[in-house]
């Protein structure tokens, strides 16, 4: 009995050792040891979406989506009745009529007032077509307004990783070389005493001068990233953690429409229902209208009247002009379904670039970790037996240029995961839900 309990904790303990070493590995930056300072991934995410709100992207397509909501008000309001006021001062300016007898003999001036109604009864489908056109058009400018904000979190996701990795990058290889700085004069009094080749001290100045040189194009670089960081997030670059983000493969579908193909399907629908209005230009109109007068106004008289009844508009002939427009309607929609396949064949296409370079900086890992983990041993391990091993600086300083170069490459492919995680989540529309924005 004490034996299988024990052996039932002792899977236990396997398990989770797993399960944390699987949860590891599939979240960023967390299996190097040099970094210890992360923040978490709700943070994270909420120091993204706290920042994107104020960009001027953002508020262009707000406003956008708010026009199109309008024209889409608008639209539907061609359904209700329209009333208007006329005034019309009509004032004879100067006459010559010489038979007494013609009607235009009397008194001709006016000064009348009107009030006219008028309700649509058929237009040939315009009123529909425009606004099934401007409900398309909303849904569009709405599509485009998430896109702004999934692109917007992808760039400020790319800006802080790079200032983050630029500037660690830049302070690690700053120490090494604080590290190799005291062996340089050392190297020349050895070279003076005769103990060192002069040729070993030429090899070792190479290598320091190429570690230093590394040194001033990180810090150049850094400086450009953080520049970048306080532009877009309106503050200074000050000691940022690295996010500890959790990378959930199953939120990676396949097969998904991407924002660009919601869009061009939009559009589409749009130019159909323009067909549908152009044609009604040249259909029968039809409805009716009610108009009040109230004559000479200004002579505080008591005439009026009421007329009322249906009107109807018949275009009879217009030498072509119909044809040509239709036509012209119809092969602007032809082209916008082929600008669907377009944008359906880039999305396939993008998409599964970006699940094989995803799948293939994953696997990279901890292959680049593992590289590194054994550079940074041996760089100490010469490092703490220098003196014991005939002082071997050249070996160090080979050893920490292979450690920066490699630890660039770690950071890089950290960041490669998480921006193509982001750039998946982005291709299916889902990025905004696990940003938690809901706007």
């Amino acid at each position: 009995m004490l034996m299988k309990k024990k052996y039932t904790y002792l899977t236990l303990l396997i398990l989770f050792a797993l399960l944390g070493n699987s949860l590891s590995a599939n979240t960023t930056y967390t299996k190097i040891k040099e970094i210890n300072l992360l923040i978490d991934e709700d943070s994270y995410i909420d120091f993204i979406r706290t920042s994107i709100f104020d960009q001027p992207e953002f508020k262009y397509a707000v406003s956008l989506s708010a026009e199109q909501g309008f024209n889409l008000k608008y639209a539907k309001r061609g359904r209700f009745p329209s009333i208007t006021g006329n005034i019309v001062n009509d004032e004879s300016i100067e006459r010559d009529i010489t038979d007494n007898q013609s009607v235009r003999k009397r008194r001709d001036d006016s000064f009348d007032a009107t009030v006219e109604i008028r309700q649509p009864l058929y237009t040939g489908g315009q009123i529909n077509a425009a606004i099934r056109g401007a409900n398309s058009k909303a849904k569009n400018s709405a599509t485009q307004k998430q896109n702004t904000l999934s692109k917007l979190i992808l760039d400020a996701n790319q800006i802080y990783l790079s200032s983050v990795n630029g500037s660690f990058l830049f302070n690690y290889a700053s120490n090494l070389l604080d590290i190799l700085r005291p062996f340089k004069q050392k190297v020349k009094d050895r070279v003076d005493a005769g103990v060192m080749d002069p040729v070993e001290f030429a090899l070792f100045s190479v290598r320091y001068n190429r570690i230093e040189t590394l040194v001033f194009q990180l810090k150049s670089s850094s400086e450009k990233y953080n520049n970048e960081f306080s532009f877009f997030y309106k503050k200074d670059f000050k000691n940022l953690a690295f996010p500890s983000f959790s990378i959930n493969e199953e939120l990676i579908k396949k097969g998904k429409k991407s924002y660009d193909v919601d869009s061009a399907q939009f559009t589409y629908s749009e130019k159909l229902e323009n067909i549908t209005s152009v044609k009604s230009e040249f259909r029968p109109q039809m409805g009716i209208r009610a108009q009040y007068t109230k004559y000479d106004i200004d002579d505080d008289s008591n005439e009026d009247d009421i007329r009322g009844g249906l009107y109807l508009s018949v275009p009879i002939f217009n030498f072509g002009r119909g044809v040509a427009k239709i036509n012209s309607a119809k092969a602007a929609a032809e082209g916008s379904r082929n600008a669907v396949n377009i944008a359906e064949k880039e999305d396939n296409i993008k998409e599964s670039s970006l699940f094989s370079e995803f799948t293939n900086s994953i696997n990279n890992k901890p292959i680049f970790l593992n590289g590194f983990n054994t550079t940074l041993n041996q760089r100490k391990t010469i490092q703490d037996r220098l003196e014991l091993s005939g002082f071997a600086v050249n070996a160090l300083a080979e050893v920490m240029i292979n450690e920066i170069s490699q630890l660039q490459t770690l950071l890089s492919n950290e960041a490669l995961i998480l921006e193509l995680y982001l750039s998946l989540l982005h291709q299916n529309q889902q990025l905004n839900n696990n940003f938690r924005i809901n706007y």
